[in-house]
């Protein structure tokens, strides 16, 4: 895994993803579907199709309840997960459908496993 200025884009749409689909879900009350969608036609205008499918994908961390991902910071190491994940294994998806969700769910239960520990 090696940390480029492409791996870089890749955090940044992370990031934004899910915090910003979590800030908008719990924070302002819009809900996780009103939030996902924001966030996924803001991606796609304002982005790359890559770079969206990236945030979009994000997002559906930051739907998570608040008994799974409680808090920003939580959700600010969601997309820290998502972004490990899509680096990891962008050769291994690569072609396969389903792979925005499985994505997410992976980074939710890792995000959520390690919250547990600490907590």
């Amino acid at each position: 895994m090696r940390i480029n200025k492409r791996s870089i884009y890749i955090f940044i749409c992370s990031f934004l993803g899910v915090t910003l689909t979590w800030f908008i879900n719990h924070k302002m009350g819009y809900g996780a579907v009103i939030a996902n969608g924001l966030v996924g036609v803001m991606a796609a205008i304002f982005l790359p199709n890559d770079l969206a499918g990236i945030a979009y994908t994000s997002s559906f961390v930051g739907m998570s309840s608040l008994e799974v991902i409680p808090s920003m910071t939580a959700a600010a190491l969601g997309s820290v997960i998502v972004w490990l994940v899509f680096l990891t294994t962008a050769e291994i998806y690569s072609g396969i459908g389903g792979k925005g969700g499985t994505t997410a769910a992976l980074s939710t239960i890792i995000t959520k496993t390690i919250i547990r520990i600490f907590s």
